[in-house]
């Protein structure tokens, strides 16, 4: 008898691919397992390996997916407006009313703002980001005669006092601004620069048309001169951003944002002079001007913080 033969028994066969044959062996004989199955079987383990290891190897490290951001920063200053000749009211004489003119005028000057952002990334590189901020828009009056104010000295000459008040005059005022838009980064790993653009709307704290001026009339008494007035203060405006900016990871959860943005906000101007002169010489009505709206790019610089709510892990494909 031949060593290594298998008596006939029961066999199991996978046809085209794996054959064992699995048989009794009476002892003391010993089996032989052919090698061409055994070969098989390694390299299925083999293959099973690399298939559980393949997702492992192509993901890549983690993106930030969801991110809060408190920034701050500042806002540059620019021109708003000019009046050229405005009818200040002086009093009256014996030949009638008697007008002083003024030239008036305003600019912006440099603020702070403060703004919390969400941004949301639902593809690797786009993102939707909502955000509100208080923008400071002070500003500064200017206010020259033109030629030479009408000595009043029952009021202590009040339109010189007053415009010289008004000269230089630094103006609280600010934007409480709500926007959403789109960000997108050019990386979703280590240093990540990005652009974005925003729109939405604006509540103004104050108005950015009057213009007035206090005068010691007497020894106890102040008067405050309306050169330009606004009575009927505009309190909602549209506002845009366009940004471009890189951030920089601090570590686990925490990145360092720096931007510069060009804010585009519509704020309130005078379109021409007072030229009520009835109703302010005779009914003390105020110089309400005729108003319209001037588009002012105001550019800023922010510093901010992200904290990373969530972050997704990648692929290479």
């Amino acid at each position: 008898m031949m060593e290594g033969r298998l008596p006939e028994g029961v066999g199991l066969l996978v046809t085209g691919r794996i054959s064992a044959e699995l048989a009794p062996c009476p002892a003391p004989r010993r089996c032989v397992v052919p090698m061409g199955g055994a070969r098989v079987v390694a390299g299925l383990a083999l293959a099973l390996g690399a298939c559980l290891a393949r997702p492992a190897d192509a993901q890549t490290a983690e993106q930030p997916n969801l991110i809060f951001t408190i920034s701050g920063g500042v806002l540059e200053g620019g021109s708003l407006w000019s009046l050229p000749r405005q009818l200040v009211y002086a009093g009256q004489n014996a030949f009638g009313n008697v007008w002083d003119t003024a030239a008036l005028g305003r600019r912006l000057h440099t603020g702070f703002l403060a703004t919390v952002t969400a941004s949301y990334f639902w593809t690797p590189h786009l993102g939707l980001n909502a955000e509100a901020g208080l923008f400071g828009l002070e500003s500064v009056s200017a206010c020259a005669p033109v030629g030479t104010f009408t000595p009043t000295p029952a009021t202590n000459n009040q339109n010189a006092q007053a415009c010289s008040r008004a000269q230089g005059a630094n103006l609280p005022g600010d934007a409480e601004g709500f926007l959403a838009g789109l960000t997108y980064r050019f990386t979703t790993r280590g240093v990540q620069p990005y652009v974005r653009a925003e729109a939405g709307g604006a509540l103004l704290g104050s108005s950015f048309i009057e213009t007035i001026g206090d005068a010691l009339v007497n020894d106890s008494t102040v008067s405050t001169v309306y050169l330009l007035a606004d009575e009927n203060h505009k309190e909602l405006t549209w506002m845009a951003s366009l940004g471009a900016g890189l951030t920089f990871p601090l570590g686990p959860g925490y990145q360092l944002r720096l931007e510069a943005r060009d804010i585009i906000i519509a704020l309130p101007r005078p379109n021409g002079p007072a030229t009520d002169t009835a109703r302010i010489a005779n009914d003390g009505a105020l110089p309400d001007p005729p108003i319209g709206t001037r588009i002012v790019s105001v550019p800023s610089f922010t510093i901010g913080l992200d904290v990373v709510l969530e972050r997704r892990r990648g692929h290479r494909y």
